[in-house]
């Protein structure tokens, strides 16, 4: 039986999230084409691929067109940190191809075919190459003909072209240049209410395994950088490993026992509650004693910044600068206001990998809510990052807003308390013309726990729950209890 031909080399795009997206690279030696609108980030994305290529040592032709000339992308690119000017016309040589076309079609091949035969580049970018096609597709019957040359020349080239141009998806079945691509790459934007987020989605890639569906990416003076949609771990990722009966303590004076020891290690627990209530304070209680047991931690962050977490910890006697200094901690904020949830989790996820964290918190998840289009999504990046993190074996701590604070709460979760293996309420109950604060784990997957409902204080040195504050009352569930009369 013959083996198996080997894979396709394949070129790095020079970001890896974008090479992940891509099933690891762009296969070399073929023919993508780089589609989106105008300013989606084409000529950046183009070049900043050019430039790596170029630093692995391979020779590249850019060749401009009527739509932008030669000078004035070296102008705009200069701004990236990715330009080079020292690998500017050794490495990355640019040829402006605008008086060449006027002399027709047949000059134009001639021209590429000659500045390639001369430099003999590992990748070669046509840019734009619509303002090639427009041209054609108003000569008639040149069309085809000359795409096609294109495509036997370039596999005679040996090297890896990129045709970039400004298409619309509803362009893509008609126009010939996608026929005869071995890939498609959509970049374009998305209206989000008052933002707009930067999409990408590969179409098409022959030989290789891409994620489908759309993907996210930011241009900044580093360049494009790429952020795949949050998606659960394959089979192959998470690779769970035989149960473990270790116990992640919270460090909380008697929720531990409440838990039977502590939470079950790498599970994911949702602390659910109203306002004020202590899923913050929790949650720092829990940060902390991993540092204590030497596990480092993170905090992710979309309300209280960092200073104010510390200002809060310093209130209570805790110095969390102290274990951020020693890299024993980290906390990362982001603002609500221009969340991007994809991203936002691919760093998360990103971050506890690096640290080597063992402990992460996401507070709150109600918040993170408001940058997801939908419940479905929601409850899937939900899902996704919980598994992830299992993979990675970090004990995962996700707070979440209840509405309700007295009466009869409904154990909701925001929809996601099903994904939890742990489920902790902390809530408000009216005692004597007093609110107090009580807590019950209402779930606990594969441990014993109690579900009694006990009191919580919060004072110097942080959360103590109290056993027995609620003993001999009734209605406790209710936020409203009574005292059971004696007989």
């Amino acid at each position: 039986m013959k083996s198996n031909p080997s894979a396709l080399a394949l070129q790095s795009t020079s970001d890896p999230a974008l090479d992940k997206i891509l099933g690891g690279g762009i296969p070399e030696q073929s023919v993508v084409v780089i589609a989106g609108e105008p300013g989606a980030g084409k000529t950046v994305l183009t070049l900043q691929m050019l430039f790596h290529a170029a630093r692995q040592g391979k020779k590249c032709l850019y060749f401009t067109t009527l739509s932008e000339p030669a000078i004035k992308v070296i102008r705009y690119m200069q701004l990236f940190d990715f330009f080079d000017v020292e690998l500017l016309e050794k490495q990355v040589i640019l040829v402006d191809l605008g008086e060449t076309l006027r002399k027709g079609v047949e000059h134009t091949l001639q021209e590429i075919q000659a500045r390639v035969e001369l430099h003999e580049p590992g990748m070669v970018a046509i840019d734009s190459f619509r303002a090639i096609g427009d041209l054609l597709r108003g000569s008639q019957g040149t069309q085809r003909p000359f795409i096609y040359d294109l495509a036997v020349q370039t596999s005679s080239w040996g090297a890896t072209t990129l045709l970039v141009g400004e298409y619309t998806r509803e362009e893509y079945p008609s126009f010939a240049e996608f026929a005869i691509a071995d890939g498609i790459v959509r970049l374009g934007s998305e209206r989000q209410q008052l933002t707009s987020v930067r999409e990408m989605e590969v179409l098409k890639l022959r030989s290789a395994a891409y994620a489908s569906g759309r993907h996210f990416f930011d241009i900044s003076k580093r360049g494009v950088s790429f952020y795949p949609r949050v998606s659960a771990p394959s089979h192959a990722e998470e690779q769970p490993g035989a149960p473990t009966t270790e116990r992640a303590r919270t460090g909380v004076d008697g929720l531990d026992e409440l838990l039977g020891g502590g939470l079950p290690a790498g599970t994911a627990t949702v602390i659910q509650g109203g306002t004020g209530t202590g899923k913050t304070l929790l949650s720092l209680h829990f940060l902390q004693e991993g540092v204590r047991r030497g596990e480092k931690g993170v905090l992710f962050t979309l309300e209280e910044n960092p200073e104010q977490l510390r200002s809060i910890a310093r209130s209570l006697g805790w110095d969390l600068a102290a274990l951020e200094a020693q890299g024993k901690l980290i906390i990362k904020y982001t603002s609500p206001v221009e969340l991007s949830t994809d991203r936002f989790l691919y760093e998360a996820r990103k971050q506890v990998v690096e640290l080597g964290a063992k402990r992460a918190v996401f507070d709150s998840l109600t918040t993170m809510a408001l940058g997801v289009p939908s419940e479905r999504r929601y409850k899937e990046m939900v899902y996704a990052i919980a598994k992830h993190m299992r993979a990675e074996g970090v004990t995962l701590v996700m707070t979440v807003e209840s509405e309700q604070l007295l009466g009869a709460a409904q154990v909701s979760g925001h929809g996601v308390s099903f994904i939890a293996d742990n489920l902790v309420q902390l809530r408000y109950v009216e005692l004597e013309g007093r609110l107090e604060r009580a807590i019950s784990v209402l779930k606990a997957r594969g441990i014993k726990h109690d579900s009694e409902m006990r009191s919580v204080e919060i004072g110097n040195g942080g959360m103590k729950v109290i056993k027995g504050r609620f003993q001999g009352m009734r209605g406790v569930l209710t936020g409203l209890p009574t005292r059971i009369p004696k007989d």
